[in-house]
Formats: C-alpha cells, structure tokens, sequence
C-alpha cells in the first residue's frame, strides 16, 4: 500500500501538467488583431457586444476603421465568434470570457457562433 500513493501522486502530478501545457497553448494563439480574455470588464477604447441568451447584442453594430470590437460572453455556456469570411475566430469562449478584434479595413463583416447557428450578426465598418 505505500508504493501505491507516491505513484498515485506521481500520475497526478503529470495529468496536472500536461493539463496546464495544453491549456496555455491553446490560450497563446492569435495573429495579433485579436484576443481572448477571461475578463468581463471590456476596455475603455472600443466597442461592446454582449453575448446573452443565445444572442450577439446588438446583432448589427456600425463603427469607424481602427475601432477594437470586444464580445463579451455572458451567457451561461460556450460560445464563438466566427467570421463568415475568417478574417477573425475567436475559438471557444467560456462564460465571463471575452474576445476582441480591431477593424482595419472598411466592409460588412458578417459572424455567427460555430457552436448555436442561430446566432448571427453584422459589423459595418466605414
């Protein structure tokens, strides 16, 4: 029975590791328009959407070039934010997660959650 703990923890201690490797990595990708945080408070410049009961609100939202767009998970699951076109994906975004995405260029950038189809919406940038 002792030699079973120190193995025992030492398995543990592995499934831990590999765990936090695999989360980190998947948290460090991005092209550098975008990023994910677990943050619900968005940040000063920009502009807010709120994801809540299966919903981007608002679903049609009009900026200037250069303007950072910042979706803001409050439901209560997952959800994404992916463009119909991929100029952005946000991967999976666990509930008080957010996503951002600056706007460079003029055009109708049209989105959806790849994970509940009937979530859509509309950037228009001028």
């Amino acid at each position: 029975m002792n030699k079973f703990f120190p193995r025992f923890f030492y398995s543990l201690a592995i499934i831990i590791i590999l765990s936090l490797v695999i989360v980190l990595t998947a948290c460090s990708s991005g092209n550098g328009s975008s990023s994910t945080t677990n943050s619900s408070t968005p940040a000063t410049s920009g502009t807010a959407i709120n994801i809540a009961n299966f919903a981007f609100s608002p679903a049609t939202l009009t900026i200037n070039t250069g303007t950072k767009v910042i979706w803001i998970n409050n439901d209560g699951t997952a959800h994404t934010v992916t463009s119909d076109n991929g100029t952005f994906n946000s991967g999976n975004l666990a509930p008080n997660a957010s996503f951002s995405f600056t706007f460079n260029s003029a055009g109708t950038f049209t989105y959806h959650c790849a994970i509940h189809s009937s979530m859509i919406g509309t950037i228009i940038v001028h």
